[in-house]
């Protein structure tokens, strides 16, 4: 059986055979037998890992549309996956699927709007959204020049767009050109589409909570 003398060797780290090597925070050398974990996988365990894997998926093509959508919060893609794995997850294992009405993409105190819809042209591909413009609760803060942002969800490419500043709230209504920033393609199809609406302030350091809008073809 062969020697080292670490000492000699310096700091080493990474795997030397069936050992690992690594540093302290201390700055101590460590060497230990490597173990590989075991994983029984349980009914439960694979349960969770499809959830898992499924929102994962579902809200990837969402993750800059959340970062910017909650403002000057850390982690705000593993915050929305958390409350979509809580709230959003339908069905039993392995059969799950996802409400995405429960999925939030935008956080904040501004004032949503009231009686939202939109409706979608499958010819011309535009989306018309409405809402009323008028803000109602004197309890959450709320002005005239607020900005409206759309997101689109296509779960189908999977891509998802956000049209920013699209009108001002008190327009109460915006037209947006889905193909200016979407992949048409022969499977395009209006059921695959799934829509939110959110507000920031004209100096963009305040959102509202988004809202889902279920969407309708005309």
């Amino acid at each position: 059986m062969g020697i080292v003398d670490l000492k000699k060797l310096g700091l080493i780290s990474g795997k030397l055979g069936p050992y690992v090597a690594y540093v302290s925070k201390d700055g101590k050398q460590i060497l230990r037998k490597h173990v590989i974990p075991k994983d029984p996988k349980t009914p439960k365990q694979l349960a969770y890992r499809m959830r898992f894997g499924m929102v994962n998926k579902s809200l990837s093509p969402l993750n800059r549309v959340i970062k910017k959508g909650f403002l000057n919060t850390d982690n705000a893609y593993r915050k929305a996956v958390s409350k979509a794995l809580n709230n959003a997850v339908i069905g039993e294992y392995p059969e799950y699927k996802l409400d995405y009405s429960k999925i939030q993409v935008a956080e904040g105190k501004l004032q949503l709007p009231t009686f939202v819809s939109v409706n979608v042209d499958s010819n011309t591909k535009l989306a018309t959204v409405n809402w009323n413009p008028e803000p109602i609760f004197d309890t959450y803060p709320g002005r005239e020049d607020d900005r409206v942002n759309i997101v689109c969800l296509n779960e189908s490419t999977p891509e998802a767009v956000c049209f920013h500043n699209s009108a001002k709230r008190s327009k109460g209504t915006a037209t947006i050109d889905l193909s200016s920033k979407m992949v048409i393609n022969k499977l395009w199809s209006i059921k695959d589409l799934h829509f939110w609406l959110y507000l920031s302030t004209y100096d963009i350091t305040q959102n509202s909570d988004s809202i889902y809008i279920k969407c309708t073809e005309k």
